[in-house]
């Protein structure tokens, strides 16, 4: 049972705490949830990952406090109780922390499943594009695939797959090209991650997309696409749980994206000034390397031809299908640039 302050504050939240806050602590904790405490530290109830993923599709922002949307009838133990405590409780509740309070209902400490969270194995195939040269980060890739560039202690798709099989995902497949041997060598079948591991090798570049065409046999229920070169704290079952929840056939993750301009920008009608703002910055929506598609979007990409995952947005725009946004609120980082490696091993220990 954890009892020391430092490894508690991992696993709390105050009420008045914001959305965004404590979707930052849930990542970097592992294991899916919080408890809600007051400054006292009397219990006042729970907030798991699920929780905040109901808020935000109700229209919640992120910088909204968890003061409406945590439980406020959260499963406790006694400290007298404990004794008596069985890890099974924590399986059949489906909880993986908790509360362990006194007569006056004060948290003295919190019963782990000492494992993670446990998600429910999910059959839906995840595939990874990692067949890039990764040019723009030089030196870097020379002699080794991006994917495998090392960022804190592990290569950015270690960590990726590790993520994936937390949050319950178990087929995977790599769509590979430039030192693919490499790849295949550290991921063999995937059995050390816990994953069932294939490959698909493009023998000449088909672009973001297109060598999914080339596996689509095995691709029967929705899918996710995701780039190999991304470092997030997302819980990829929540993009594939909103996916599911619509019905559109393509899902695209996305990330805000502030530009800011140096100058002061001029509204005007003809040639009259109308306004001037001082150096504003503009908001974007910008895709963030992660999709979910249904079985149908393979039909508008061509066999053995270069294809964009831009391409196929195109495509299903002009067909009229539905194509959603699912905003990525939590961290990311595209490591494409050298100054996008360096940053990303500045933050890896305060994410993961």
């Amino acid at each position: 049972m954890i009892r020391t302050k430092k490894e508690i504050e991992k696993l709390i939240a105050l009420p008045n705490e914001t959305i965004k806050v404590c979707m930052v602590k849930i990542g970097k904790n592992k294991k899916g949830s919080l408890i809600i405490v007051d400054e006292a530290g009397y219990l006042l109830g729970s907030l798991s990952d699920g929780d905040i993923r109901r808020a935000i599709l109700g229209g919640k922002l992120i910088e909204e406090e968890i003061s409406t949307i945590y439980n406020k009838e959260p499963i406790k133990h006694f400290a007298h109780e404990i004794d008596a405590f069985s890890f099974d409780i924590l399986q059949d509740k489906k909880i993986t922390i908790l509360p362990i309070v006194n007569e006056s209902n004060i948290l003295i400490g919190i019963q782990t499943d000492e494992k993670g969270h446990h998600f429910e194995p999910i059959s839906n195939y995840v595939v990874l594009m990692v067949g890039g040269e990764g040019l723009r980060l030089g030196d870097l890739t020379k002699n080794t695939p991006k994917p495998l560039l090392v960022v804190g202690e592990k290569p950015i798709l270690q960590i990726i797959l590790e993520r994936l099989e937390l949050f319950g995902f178990r087929n995977i497949i790599l769509c590979t090209g430039y030192l693919s041997k490499s790849i295949e060598d550290f991921c063999g079948n995937g059995t050390k991650f816990g994953l069932n591991i294939s490959y698909y090798k493009e023998k000449k570049k088909l672009g973001t997309i297109g060598a999914v065409k080339n596996i689509e046999k095995v691709l029967q229920e929705p899918f996710l696409v995701m780039n190999g070169d991304l470092l997030t704290g997302l819980n990829f079952k929540n993009i594939l749980d909103f996916h599911n929840s619509r019905t559109g056939i393509m899902t695209i993750g996305c990330k805000n994206f502030t530009s800011k301009i140096p100058y002061g920008v001029l509204e005007t009608e003809g040639t009259v000034v109308n306004r001037i703002l001082e150096k504003p910055s503009y908001v974007y929506r910008v895709s963030g390397g992660i999709y979910v598609l249904n079985q149908e979007c393979l039909k508008f990409i061509p066999k053995n031809k270069y294809f964009d995952i831009t391409d196929l947005m195109e495509q299903i725009l002009i067909s009229k299908n539905i194509l959603n946004a699912f905003p990525i609120e939590e961290y990311w980082l595209d490591i494409g640039m050298p100054n996008d490696y360096l940053q990303a091993n500045v933050d890896y220990n305060n994410l993961f």
